[in-house]
């Protein structure tokens, strides 16, 4: 998440490894000089062995975000099994599953159940399917070519009104890690809306997001939170005026408020991560599950 104009600049450049937008000459060389380098990387990772096989190359993987791709995915995933009470029958969809950063760890978890990842990223689906799913046939990858300004600017969907790759009432969990700071308020309210379609009664929707309340809306103002949001919108934040989603802070209230829309209520109290309370980085973000009624 951008904290400044350097980092603003270092997040656009995970257009080069998202999508194949049409731009001018110079970015496309930019974004061929910028592939180059990480297949290099990519080379030398291969001669020295990866860490775990299916680790993905890093040009897969640079859009994901930052921190350690396996340790993080397995953080979310013993989360997801402890507060969660995910098991191995456990049917489970991951929205925004980008190179399969949770689906990777998971593979060790749902020996019965199912899985469904969809993104809009075409590689990194393509990679997941031949990699993952290949080797687990209960788990199984989707494109959904959705518009975004970042990752996909020339998709034909918008996210405000898709609906997502399942049936109703299909899931005991729909994870939603990394989405919620990047949809702008009619497209948050869509994803909740979906999470609850797909879910089974009693079922749970986790989410990551940047959650605000007045003691963190007073820091933001101050410049006291580890990443700035400078555009004050009421019930939500922006970090940049001209290209919103790159990061969106939310009043926890107003997605209280949302979600009670779709019969998803919060049943616990957020777990809430550091960024809002400290300059120091690296930051984590809050986290919140809200079960179907």
């Amino acid at each position: 998440m951008p904290g400044n104009k350097s980092e603003l600049k270092s997040l656009r450049a995970t257009k080069y490894t998202s999508s194949l937008r049409r731009s001018g000459g110079i970015d496309r060389l930019r974004g061929s000089s910028y592939r180059a380098g990480l297949r290099l990387l990519d080379l030398l990772d291969r001669t020295r062995g990866r860490e775990h096989r299916f680790l993905p190359p890093r040009r897969y993987r640079r859009f994901i975000g930052n921190g350690d791709f396996l340790k993080v995915g397995r953080e979310i995933t013993a989360y997801m099994r402890d507060e969660l009470g995910m098991g191995p029958s456990h049917d489970v969809l991951d929205a925004g599953c980008g190179a399969g950063r949770v689906a990777i760890p998971l593979t060790d978890v749902l020996t019965e159940g199912s899985y469904l990842g969809f993104d809009i990223v075409p590689h990194a689906i393509e990679w997941c399917s031949s990699t993952i799913g290949a080797r687990h046939p209960n788990f199984r990858f989707e494109h959904v070519d959705i518009r975004q300004e970042i990752y996909n600017p020339e998709g034909r969907l918008s996210a405000s009104d898709v609906r997502f790759p399942a049936e109703d009432s299909s899931f005991d969990i729909a994870a939603l890690v990394g989405l919620i700071s990047h949809l702008m308020p009619e497209e948050m309210d869509n994803y909740l809306a979906e999470s609850a379609r797909v879910l089974r009664a009693g079922g749970r929707c986790f989410a990551t997001a940047y959650l605000v309340d007045d003691k963190v809306a007073e820091n933001i103002s101050r410049g006291n939170t580890a990443f700035s949001f400078t555009h004050d919108h009421g019930n939500y934040f922006v970090h940049s005026k001209e290209e919103p989603t790159y990061a969106i802070a939310y009043r926890l209230e107003h997605i209280q408020a949302v979600a009670a829309r779709y019969d998803l209520r919060m049943c616990q109290e957020p777990r809430l991560g550091t960024w809002g309370v400290s300059t120091r980085r690296p930051a984590s973000m809050d986290l919140l599950v809200l079960e179907r009624a």
